[in-house]
């Protein structure tokens, strides 16, 4: 039976965190995956080639032997895995389930903020920060999301946690009090 996509980001995501935890290099490893993401997404042949079934092996591996000559070992050992393993399809997937891991053991969250207007960096740093300090988190990832139908305020959804500060759910309320008292 052969394995789903998430099953196998799965197992080799949790490989890939297992390792890096085991050999104190977990920070190293997360910068090198995400730069490998980067430059993956960046260039989608990357990924197409050292899967490509028709390219020779000794073909692949001289091809990644030229990419990974600046990594750590450690990433070098998992691309090698994959690579043997016939895995390089689903690395943008490995490595989303190895940050999602990364994220949980560092206490840091990522998110959307819903604004009227766009928030500047720094604006969503602090908004991001807030949120970390009320829910005991090391840090918060805010992307944000401008939608004009709030009508202004913020909405903030964490993880599965929404916390909804803006005019429109505010008149919502209001105007649900209201339709209580008559």
């Amino acid at each position: 039976m052969a394995l789903s996509r998430e099953e196998i980001a799965a197992r080799y995501g949790t490989a890939l965190f297992g390792y890096a935890q085991d050999n104190k290099v977990l920070d190293t490893v997360y910068d090198e995956m995400m730069e490998l993401k980067k430059a993956a997404v960046a260039n989608p042949k990357f990924i197409s080639v050292l899967s490509d079934p028709i390219l020779s092996s000794k073909d692949k591996k001289s091809l990644l032997t030229a990419v990974e000559k600046d990594f750590s070992d450690e990433v070098r050992d998992f691309l090698n895995l994959l690579l043997e393993y016939n895995r390089f399809a689903d690395l943008i997937d490995i490595i989303d389930e190895f940050a999602l891991l990364y994220d949980d053991e560092k206490k840091i969250a990522t998110g959307t903020a819903t604004t009227v207007v766009k928030l500047d960096d720094d604006q969503l740093k602090r908004l991001g920060d807030s949120y970390a300090k009320m829910y005991d988190l090391n840090a918060v990832r805010l992307e944000n999301k401008v939608d004009p139908s709030i009508l202004g305020g913020v909405v903030l959804q964490v993880k599965d946690r929404v916390i909804d500060g803006s005019v429109k759910n505010r008149l919502k309320k209001i105007r649900a009090q209201i339709i209580d008292k008559n």
